[in-house]
């Protein structure tokens, strides 16, 4: 008898610590998601065009000036002494300019000819090559329009972040309806709602970056696919369930998640078959 009632013990004990585990690993899947986009600071997602463009021209200047310095042991001052490495690049939309260069060093620095983002590349051999102006150097370039495009910016972020905050909020509500209702016959439910979480946080972020100046990367469509793949399994699992339960009395606070884990899925995945059919 003794020995039954250990038995049961350790496998109770087991079967919290699994638990806590897997409430674990779901806490660093929903952080993970909450900062997939809102951490976007450090390599912007969303870039607009001519952004890449002034990028790009940059680095096709800073090849070139290596290229330079190989055969004449100097840096070239001006754009006319490279014109037989073919430099191409918008001038209507990309403002490229040499500010000075010498034997040993020189910089250089490419922005959008019209800015809309406030993004202004340099290389400067003194400050370590290649990066990307901070604020308060930005404003030496971009003039006028700078006040507006900060002002501007930090709306956007603001509203950003209410949405990440509710649906931060979304996946506690999540995680303590896991921690309720965990069955093997809740679990399709419950899923679903972790599962349309990331979906939702994607869509956000697309209704509030993607417009027609926007590059469409790699990155953007991939993650459009598979947040798409993810908000049509969530939609399954909720269907599924609620197909086997409906005719049974479940819990009626689990029945209005899935209700809403269904007009979430639906939503995401109408804004990502839009965005994919409009911008890929």
């Amino acid at each position: 008898m003794l020995y039954i009632d250990l038995f049961h013990y350790t496998d109770t004990s087991m079967s919290i610590v699994c638990q806590f585990k897997l409430m674990k690993s779901l806490i660093r899947f929903f952080t993970y998601s909450f900062f997939l986009v809102f951490l976007n600071s450090c390599g912007p997602i969303f870039e607009v065009d001519a952004d890449v463009q002034a990028r790009q021209a940059l680095l096709d200047l800073i090849e070139i000036q290596e290229k330079f310095y190989q055969e004449n042991k100097r840096y070239a001052t001006r754009f006319s002494e490279m014109e037989k490495y073919n430099l191409k690049y918008h001038s209507g939309i990309v403002y490229l300019e040499i500010e000075s260069a010498g034997k040993d060093k020189y910089r250089a620095i490419s922005l959008p000819a019209e800015s809309t983002t406030a993004r202004v590349f340099a290389f400067d051999t003194d400050q370590g090559g290649f990066y990307e102006m901070e604020a308060d150097e930005v404003s030496k370039y971009v003039l006028g329009a700078f006040r507006h495009i900060r002002d501007e910016k930090r709306k956007k972020d603001i509203n950003e972040l209410i949405a990440w905050i509710l649906i931060a909020g979304m996946g506690y509500l999540g995680l303590r309806f896991y921690s309720r209702y965990q069955s093997q016959e809740n679990n399709p439910a419950l899923w679903a709602y972790i599962l349309c979480l990331p979906p939702l946080g994607w869509s956000v972020a697309l209704l509030g970056n993607m417009d027609a100046d926007v590059v469409f990367t790699s990155f953007i469509a991939q993650s459009t696919w598979a947040c798409l793949g993810l908000a049509l399994l969530a939609l399954g699992l909720g269907s599924i369930w609620l197909k086997k339960n409906i005719n049974l009395p479940p819990p009626a606070p689990l029945l209005s998640l899935v209700a809403c884990t269904l007009v979430i899925s639906l939503l995401s995945t109408g804004i990502m078959v839009y965005m994919l059919k409009t911008f890929a």
